[in-house]
């Protein structure tokens, strides 16, 4: 039998010969290139200042949630390095630790000094060359955060790219996590999923929305809107039911080449199999038992309605210990496959409720619900269902990505909007949202309860950004591109 170098060896200079062949087929189809990701320009500048010799961000980590597109953009950096920066092929190596792992226990730092000895008569320490690693299914290696850590404290001419699942940022040590930039992956917004499939590059500003949660300012949203679906109008591939394509299939780019939607749904529902079966174990070693209830967990949440549940509730529908629910949402929330929100109140307050559970996109709760047989009939209702989940998932990641505003349920049963965003500017801002003509009690009331300035409706009630006195109504199409 081979000794693991020979395999090692073996498996570098194959990925050396043949990538640069074999990269075409993973950034398109029938001679159609994929779009970017919003991230790989970033990524571009990142490369371009350590080609100059300009910065240091050289240990790139992004995690992310299958299907979310990881790979493709480590293949179009690929490309980019190769044909564009035009650096030689055998400076950049591509590693998948998925693969590895099935020839030899999987080593990066093994990999890179036999890979740098090997093909640059060099050790890392005194290397004269720029050389490029992409690093695929990082989390297949226990210590790949250490073994990046080694590579760049002993060398200047080594960028690394690490991908790979949700929970890679939780496994790398804080030496490791001070010289690395760390950018979440995450499944594709609505702006994304018109640039990846249409190519449709809407000029979007953050100040926008600031300006519309925070001061209640529709002025530039009105004008911003005007010019995003004339853009959209004037593409002839446009889809009119794009948007239902998106809040039912969304959020996962690998399935823009589906057209059977059972194959999609199908699809989605085996990407959260995988995570139960193949990522949780690499944050925590769980037991057959609990892999199950999570499944069960995940399937629950599919067949309610976004409502708050309790802990005890889940745990007598599983039977269960609610030692055991815990352990299942804080895993499964390190996957980023759900979050939760908690009730909009003081501590002792928050700290009573049940709190509020979401999935990351409105397309996994359809999946798993339209799987085990429980869709809602009533199109209108489904919508609704689906459009929430959609918002929730928007608004908590713009307050988890420096808005510095904390989002809230209210379980106050006198108001009972869906949203509050609470900051610094604004005390409170109630968000109402809903499918067909809502109308503005519930907000009024929210607003008067709470004391707050203005409101916001997100509903198809109007057709365009309007603000009626203090209240601002949003169409979802255009909330999901601001």
């Amino acid at each position: 039998m081979e000794d693991k170098d020979t395999l090692l060896k073996n498996y570098i200079n194959e990925n050396l010969t043949q990538m640069p062949l074999a990269y075409r087929n993973k950034i398109g189809t029938n001679n159609e290139r994929y779009n970017h990701r919003l991230e790989f320009e970033y990524i571009k500048c990142y490369i371009d200042n350590f080609l100059n010799d300009i910065e240091d961000e050289r240990f790139i980590v992004l995690p992310g949630i299958r299907g979310v597109g990881k790979s493709t953009l480590l293949f179009q950096v690929y490309e980019y390095l190769l044909r564009e920066k035009e650096v030689p092929y055998n400076q950049i190596l591509y590693i998948s630790c998925d693969d590895v792992n099935d020839i030899t226990e999987c080593s990066l730092r093994e990999i890179t000094e036999l890979y740098i000895r090997n093909h640059h008569d060099n050790n890392i320490r005194l290397l004269d060359k720029k050389i490029f690693l992409l690093v695929d299914e990082s989390q297949y290696d226990k210590n790949w955060a250490l073994s990046g850590k080694i590579i760049y404290d002993r060398t200047k001419n080594i960028f690394m790219i690490f991908t790979g699942s949700s929970a890679l940022h939780l496994e790398y040590n804080a030496d490791a996590a001070r010289r690395s930039f760390t950018h979440e992956i995450r499944p594709i917004d609505y702006l994304q999923h018109l640039r990846l499939k249409y190519n449709i590059k809407l000029n979007h500003k953050h100040s926008i929305l600031y300006e519309i949660l925070f001061k209640g300012n529709i002025k530039e949203a009105v004008k911003i809107e005007y010019e995003f679906n004339n853009q959209i109008m004037k593409n002839y591939n446009f889809n009119e039911n794009e948007w239902n394509n998106f809040l039912y299939y969304g959020g996962f780019p690998i399935y823009f080449k589906e057209d059977n939607k059972r194959k999609i749904r199908d699809k989605i529902v085996r990407m959260t199999k995988k995570v139960v079966e193949k990522d949780l174990p690499q944050i925590k070693n769980i037991s057959e038992e609990n892999r199950t209830n999570t499944n069960r967990f995940l399937n629950y949440m599919a067949l309610i309605d976004s409502a708050d549940v309790s802990q005890n509730k889940i745990s007598n529908y599983l039977k269960t210990s609610l030692g055991n629910i815990e352990t299942i949402i804080n895993l499964l929330t390190k996957t980023h496959l759900i979050f939760h929100l908690e009730a909009y109140g003081t501590p002792t307050k928050r700290s009573r409720k049940s709190w509020k559970y979401y999935f990351a996109t409105s397309s996994i709760k359809y999946a798993l619900a339209s799987y085990a047989g429980n869709i809602v009939t009533d199109k209108n209702k489904m919508d609704g269902i689906l459009l929430e989940t959609m918002i929730a998932s928007k608004l908590y990641e713009l307050s988890d990505n420096n808005y510095n505003f904390s989002l809230y349920y209210d379980a106050s049963k006198k108001s009972n909007v869906d949203f509050i965003i609470h900051s610094p500017i604004v005390e409170t801002v109630p968000i109402e949202v809903g499918k067909g003509k809502k109308d503005n009690r519930q907000i009024l009331t929210a607003m008067d309860h709470y004391g707050s300035d203005f409101g916001i409706i997100i509903s198809n009630k109007t057709v365009k950004i309007e603000k009626q006195d203090n209240i601002i109504y949003i169409p979802p199409r255009t909330f999901a591109l601001l």
